[in-house]
């Protein structure tokens, strides 16, 4: 499993889309974990806490990248159907309704602190967010935050 784990963590940061996440990829890294923290696979402690520490490094790397590529497909107007992570899905929300906001200018921004949620210029609910999010903001919200040192400007849209 951490061969497959590598593999897709090599996948996400060499294509510049998504790739499609093997059927039940998140259960089976879930169950990996469980297995190494009850010893099932016979490694010594010391050495299970370390895999352990790696995967989870690996798969928020993969988050981070893909993350960063769902929205710049957003952005491009590209789909990203079908090539989605379950908990990927609410990063969607406030973007897919990009199309009935005609006009509405929105940037994209690296979060650099935790953001509690909080209501948008456009009366829609954002967050909340962690440290290294990408989202997609209300110009006025997003510029708020940039101006406060919050967050980091990484595209504008108009």
């Amino acid at each position: 499993m951490y061969k497959r784990i590598l593999e897709f963590l090599i996948g996400e940061r060499e294509q510049r889309d998504l790739q499609r996440p093997p059927p039940e990829f998140m259960n089976q890294v879930e169950a990996y974990l469980e297995g190494l923290s009850k010893g099932e696979n016979g490694l010594p402690e010391k050495l299970r806490e370390i895999e352990k520490d790696r995967i989870r490094w690996m798969m928020e790397r993969i988050r981070l990248i893909r993350r960063e590529k769902i929205c710049r497909m957003v952005l491009e107007g590209a789909p990203v159907e079908g090539v989605l992570f379950e908990d990927e899905l609410g990063l969607l929300g406030p973007a897919k309704q990009e199309d009935k906001d005609e006009g509405a200018k929105k940037i994209l921004v690296r979060v650099l602190r935790d953001v509690p949620s909080f209501v948008g210029a456009d009366m829609r609910t954002y967050g909340p967010y962690k440290a290294e999010d990408v989202v997609l903001l209300p110009a006025q919200n997003a510029e708020a935050l940039i101006n406060r040192g919050i967050a980091m400007m990484i595209q504008r849209k108009v």
